[in-house]
């Protein structure tokens, strides 16, 4: 596990590296148990990475069964209902997309945990007060998960992260 921080201006960062699939969710389940309803969270990865693994971690750690959890890739929202509603939304099948097309503004802006694979698609996006979740390849059972966020609210939660399981 690597971490590094840059607590002092703007974007807090915090860095692991996940050798399972088990590991990745289990990283998505420790995120979860300090979400308080409200997050969004923008996951980047190349296809296969393990993104659609992370969030069924996430979502055991919202009180979801994970075998719930599909790569909504041709439905592109699922919303399931835990501790706090979950909106699965993935944009691989969209090149660029805006907050008022799908209805995206009403689900990134709830009470719940908006999880968005393909986040870079979003138009504006990163314009947005969010959670960035990197999940890049460091190796054939390897994976790389970067964790930052430049708003406060978001980098709290790596903050918390960073002690809690780091």
């Amino acid at each position: 596990m690597t971490n590094a921080a840059t607590d002092s201006g703007a974007t807090v960062v915090m860095v692991i590296e996940s050798r399972s699939p088990h590991e990745t969710k289990s990283w998505g389940r420790r995120l979860a148990s300090l979400l308080e309803g409200g997050e969004l969270l923008g996951l980047i990865g190349d296809l296969g990475a393990g993104k659609t693994c992370f969030i069924k971690g996430l979502a055991r750690g919202l009180s979801l069964r994970e075998e719930d959890i599909l790569s909504p890739t041709f439905t592109m929202i699922q919303e399931h209902h835990g501790r706090f509603p979950l909106y699965h939304i993935d944009l691989y099948r969209l090149e660029e997309v805006t907050l008022d097309d799908l209805g995206l503004r009403e689900y990134l802006f709830s009470e719940g945990v908006a999880a968005v694979e393909w986040f870079e698609r979003l138009r504006g996006g990163t314009e947005m007060e969010y959670l960035s979740v990197r999940i890049s390849y460091a190796g054939a059972n390897l994976r790389r998960i970067e964790f930052s966020a430049a708003d406060s609210r978001h980098a709290q939660i790596i903050s918390k992260l960073k002690r809690s399981f780091a």
